[in-house]
């Protein structure tokens, strides 16, 4: 299953894939119209590479990504958005902000008009797929279990960085100290509590800060 999905928070779908009238006779839409509480933020629906940031016609303001996914190529496009905060051949990961929620172009209420093509976007949209396949409305960004976090993934960027760093100048990778049973059962405690697991990262602790406050705690204990 390809993964997408929803770039909208909190969407409600007000216009489905497929043939509509909205008062100008029967026509076909291409994508679904989506709405939220006003100008919100627009998210990647998956990774790929920025393939247009500009005004589209009828379109209004639109961003269109490139992604290629199990080897195969699709397209998705963002549209009547108020702004955008991407640029052209920029890489961007899925649940990473695009732009913000408008009604730029043929648009008569603040809504994304949204489509994913199976293939690249052409005109007349001869690729176009019903997103709804592919999308649920009730999709948190990046917050589904077993996903990572842009603050997780960029802690785990730096420490792929690091190991890299440590291989080209051939440095020893020091293994970690072994610790007590006291230390990892206090250790468990805090990681149970959220406070260790990237949850609360405001209280994030690292293993060698809690070593410390616990060496601390039993130095002031042992004074008394």
């Amino acid at each position: 299953m390809v993964n997408f999905i929803c770039p909208v928070r909190d969407a409600r779908l007000t216009s489905k894939f497929g043939w509509r009238n909205i008062g100008f006779g029967q026509e076909w839409h291409q994508g679904i119209d989506l709405a939220s509480t006003g100008k919100v933020p627009i998210y990647a629906s998956a990774t790929g590479v920025i393939s247009r940031a500009q005004a589209l016609s009828s379109y209004g303001n639109v961003v269109m990504i490139k992604h290629i996914i199990n080897g195969k190529t699709y397209e998705t496009n963002y549209a009547h958005l108020d702004s955008y905060c991407v640029h052209v051949g920029q890489r961007v990961l899925q649940g990473q902000q695009i732009g913000v929620m408008g009604k730029t172009g043929r648009a008569y209420g603040i809504h994304l008009h949204f489509e994913i093509h199976d293939g690249l976007w052409a005109k007349g949209q001869p690729n176009a797929i019903d997103p709804m396949k592919f999308i649920s409305l009730t999709n948190t960004i990046l917050a589904n279990k077993g996903e990572l976090t842009m603050s997780q993934y960029t802690e785990l960027l730096s420490k792929i960085k690091e190991l890299e760093e440590a291989l080209k100048t051939k440095q020893a990778i020091i293994p970690a100290r072994k610790t007590s049973n006291m230390h990892n059962a206090a250790w468990e405690w805090l990681r149970n509590k959220g406070i260790t697991d990237g949850t609360h990262p405001q209280n994030f602790l690292t293993r060698e800060q809690f070593a410390t406050m616990l060496k601390r705690y039993h130095d002031s204990f042992n004074k008394n």
